[in-house]
């Protein structure tokens, strides 16, 4: 048969007790630690995950947001196009109620001097014809010559017009 030796039972006795001590002492720690740095590395992968997410909704808020102060800054522009106009439109109306304003009362002052130039010549035809008149009467003329004073006084009339 075969001779055991005591060493080689020594060196199995040994490695069983450093068996036992390594599985006490090494690797029950050595599998703590491990599975603690698995589970870091999933809760961080999980944190990363969450981060990520929330910084996705917070890029879908920032992009309603920009999407909406858009559409405010065309209502806003919009609202001032609009306000422009009617000032415009309301500055132009008054303008033309002032032009009428002053065509009428342009024309009536025309037809004011146009009456008042009516009466002077008016006045100076009537001052002509007495002028006339009185001389006729003065003189004593003859149909020939009396014509031909009424046609002077007559072109005189004509030509202060």
């Amino acid at each position: 048969m075969t001779d055991i030796n005591a060493t080689l039972i020594a060196q199995i006795l040994n490695f069983i007790v450093l068996l036992w001590v390594l599985a006490k002492f090494a690797y029950k720690p050595l599998i703590k630690a491990m599975d603690d740095r698995r589970n870091r590395i999933i809760n961080d992968l999980d944190s990363a995950e969450q981060t990520r997410l929330d910084a996705e909704a917070l890029k879908a808020q920032y992009v309603e947001q920009m999407a909406n102060a858009r559409q405010e800054a065309t209502e806003i522009v919009d609202k001032a196009n609009k306000v422009a106009q009617n000032l415009h439109d309301e500055f132009m109306e008054q303008a033309r109620a002032e032009k009428d304003a002053m065509m009428a009362t342009a024309k009536e002052r025309i037809e004011q001097d146009k009456k008042q130039a009516l009466v002077d010549i008016r006045t100076q035809v009537i001052a002509l014809s007495t002028q006339i008149a009185s001389k006729v009467a003065n003189q004593k003329l003859n149909s020939a010559e009396d014509q031909k004073l009424v046609a002077e006084a007559t072109d005189k009339v004509l030509g202060n017009r």
